[in-house]
């Protein structure tokens, strides 16, 4: 069976973002401990950025279309994707200036994922 790009994509980026903003929803003191090792280790920095920089270009591939509908989302997560993973490798600096220091703003970070993945996967499922 075929599907459409951006269907597909939804369908396996929607749950894992709804997993993981539930985590950082759950188990934000955790996450402010990984973060605050993380953001001193620059080989981490490093493949977060290379990481970043494939799925979102995987995803711009497959599908990249600026419309007025929830596929929107997809390509939207593909250009956060591309965008993290520049920042990531030229300006770190200014992703670890930007980030959770604390249990209660990782919450907060925690809700976009979780929103974001609820609606992909309304985009795959319904």
């Amino acid at each position: 069976m075929v599907q459409e790009p951006s269907i597909a994509i939804a369908s396996v980026f929607g749950p894992l973002m709804v997993i993981l903003g539930l985590w950082m929803l759950l188990f934000s003191d955790n996450l402010v401990k990984i973060w605050s090792a993380f953001k001193s280790n620059h080989a981490a920095f490093f493949l977060m950025g290379v990481i970043n920089l494939l799925l979102g270009f995987y995803i711009i591939h497959q599908y990249h279309v600026w419309s007025w509908s929830k596929a929107c989302l997809v390509t939207l997560l593909g250009w956060f994707f591309i965008v993290r993973g520049v920042m990531a490798l030229f300006v770190p600096q200014v992703l670890v200036k930007y980030t959770m220091t604390e249990a209660s703003l990782a919450k907060v970070i925690g809700l976009v994922p979780f929103v974001w993945g609820m609606v992909l996967c309304w985009l795959a499922f319904a």
